[in-house]
């Protein structure tokens, strides 16, 4: 019988919020468990990698249910985004909320979408072909 893989999710809050931790998964009411934590703000990052190696990972942000979901498949390379659900939306969504990090509303995606993309690398550990992506 072959064993599952097993993947770290990290995760944070906006700056200052002392939410933080990680788990180690390896099935999709796991990793469902995990993305559906927030700060007391509604916010957080998450990074979804291979227990045993770095890269490539999956790293999402989340203000309430908008999702900005990135891959990044080995070092000092940019990767790809997810093209967003909405590309007419317009204006600049900073995620979390209140921190450093702007993104275009055309780049968000519905909770949805997100947990079905990061369950897709959870089950091969290679950039979802399920979504359309602007490698970068």
């Amino acid at each position: 019988m072959a064993v599952a893989p097993t993947w770290i999710v990290s995760w944070s809050g906006t700056w200052g919020d002392p939410f933080r931790g990680e788990r180690t998964i390896s099935d999709a009411s796991e990793l469902a468990d995990v993305l559906s934590r927030r700060d007391g703000g509604g916010d957080a990052e998450f990074m979804l990698a291979a227990a045993e190696a770095e890269y490539p990972y999956l790293s999402l942000s989340v203000s309430h249910d908008r999702w900005y979901v990135h891959y990044f498949p080995e070092e000092a390379e940019a990767g790809a985004y997810v093209i967003g659900d909405d590309p007419e939306a317009e204006g600049i969504v900073a995620l979390p909320a209140g921190s450093n990090i702007e993104v275009l509303a055309a780049q968000l995606i519905s909770s949805a979408a997100a947990l079905r993309i990061a369950g897709e690398f959870l089950a091969t550990g290679t950039r979802p072909a399920g979504a359309e992506w602007f490698d970068l």
